[in-house]
């Protein structure tokens, strides 16, 4: 994890301190960085923002972020600043319909890229940065959808029925209306007819009249990946073939597999799968 230091800032003016972390660690991963020492970010206010920008470039405008580069020399171990101005973040956000939390997210991104040595100087440059930013943030919800997912996972874990086996295992079903849908294993004296975590969660979410899904993630006993049995994949092939599968030890240690390569040359026995 690369250290970040957050300077007057609350979660009320910016975002979490957590989430901060969250977003430089994917953006520096995802750049191939990984430098040592720390990175300070200060949140300040408008008329303090569009002092430090007439001073340092020579502009008398409100600006939303500034960054600088110092290297690994600084004698407080410090390789990089970025000074962020919520207000006018949040009042961008509003100008164009947007969530402020987004809005603040790319924006930490933009200040990130241009420590990376990212330029928007020009048209082309700007359209370069601002695609990579994109693209970095839809990475960002995408990590924050699997971890929400683990998260329901685990709660639904707790309610296994699991006297036999002494596995219990926990599964949250994403569909694509943004519903989710929660199961655990429930077993029986007569073992066949135990039903997995999977199968209760798709069960449920088919008899409530969703069928597209997009994502699943699954927990057991947290000492290794939890997969789907055969039978799960069987099942949910049925309903989702291009289900993104998340086998989870926390919300934070997680593999990432597509269900058909769990499951090579499925049985289907109809050639439209929509009714």
């Amino acid at each position: 994890m690369n250290r970040v230091e957050v300077a007057n800032q609350t979660e009320e003016s910016f975002l979490t301190r957590k989430k901060i972390q969250k977003i430089v660690d994917l953006v520096l991963k995802e750049e191939g960085k990984d430098f040592s020492g720390c990175l300070s970010i200060a949140v300040v206010d408008a008329e303090e923002i569009r002092s430090l920008k007439k001073r340092f470039f020579h502009q008398d405008v409100y600006t939303d972020v500034i960054s600088f580069f110092y290297g690994f020399s600084d004698k407080d171990d410090i390789w990089g600043e970025i000074i962020i101005c919520p207000s006018v973040i949040k009042q961008e956000a509003r100008n164009r319909g947007e969530s402020e939390e987004k809005a603040l997210s790319i924006v930490l991104i933009h200040g990130l890229l241009h420590l990376l040595g990212y330029e928007d100087e020009d048209a082309e440059k700007a359209k370069a940065m601002e695609e990579k930013q994109e693209i970095l943030y839809r990475l960002l919800e995408e990590e924050e959808e699997r971890e929400k997912l683990i998260k329901r996972a685990i709660q639904v874990r707790a309610h296994a029925y699991a006297p036999y086996s002494c596995f219990p295992v926990g599964a949250a079903l994403l569909g694509y209306n943004g519903d989710i849908f929660t199961g655990c294993n429930v077993e029986n004296t007569s073992l066949g007819l135990t039903i997995c975590a999977e199968r209760v969660a798709i069960f449920k979410a088919v008899s409530q009249g969703i069928r597209e899904f997009k994502k699943i993630a699954i927990i057991g006993d947290s000492s290794s990946y939890c997969f789907p049995c055969g039978a799960c994949r069987q099942v949910l092939y049925e309903f989702a073939p291009q289900l993104e599968v998340v086998a989870a030890k926390s919300d934070r240690d997680y593999e990432v597999v597509s269900l058909s390569s769990l499951l090579p040359q499925a049985f289907f026995l109809r050639n439209d799968r929509k009714e």
